[in-house]
């Protein structure tokens, strides 16, 4: 292998960057949803961490603390959930490759092809669901109906676990 064969693609730390980059974009987010001050600092503490040291608990927390932020903001609302659950999934995404990859390694484009079509599909499924769940009536629901719903989905929950047994 040559020098300039090695030399192509995105340095090992494109990943940690991105890490950082998303973890700021969140916080913007949570800003404007008017989450506390004192909670913003803290998550951007934790946004640096996280890129520094994307192989540590850091990125757990950066992922369940949006969640639990954005309950206690003043004024949270649909499209911050909505752009909180695509910028913690690709928190989620690139901090799992800033993990595994060294620092001063490089990685090719193309090998990130397949996770940004897993990316672009996970989003797409979550924006029809988004979409499904607007178009449900407001209002109290039936109580038949939630039993029904609760029995489906028993059911489905048994029967993932039946597929995930092992056969003998």
């Amino acid at each position: 292998m040559t020098a300039a064969t090695t030399a192509r693609g995105w340095p090992g730390w494109v990943p940690r960057a991105v890490v950082g980059a998303t973890g700021l974009a969140v916080a913007a987010v949570l800003a404007h949803a008017g989450t506390a001050p004192l909670a913003l600092g803290l998550y951007l503490v934790l946004t640096g961490v996280g890129a520094a040291i994307p192989a540590s608990a850091a990125p757990a927390l950066l992922i369940g603390y949006p969640a639990v932020a954005v309950l206690f903001a003043d004024d949270a609302g649909a499209g911050h959930v909505l752009a909180l659950v695509v910028l913690l999934h690709l928190l989620h995404v690139s901090s799992a490759y800033a993990a595994v990859l060294p620092v001063r390694s490089r990685v090719h484009p193309k090998a990130l092809v397949a996770p940004l079509r897993r990316f672009a599909l996970v989003q797409l499924v979550v924006l029809v669901a988004s979409g499904a769940v607007l178009l449900l009536p407001q209002g109290r629901t039936d109580e038949r109906v939630e039993v029904i719903g609760l029995t489906a989905v028993a059911g489905l929950v048994v029967g993932v676990v039946l597929l995930m047994r092992r056969r003998s």
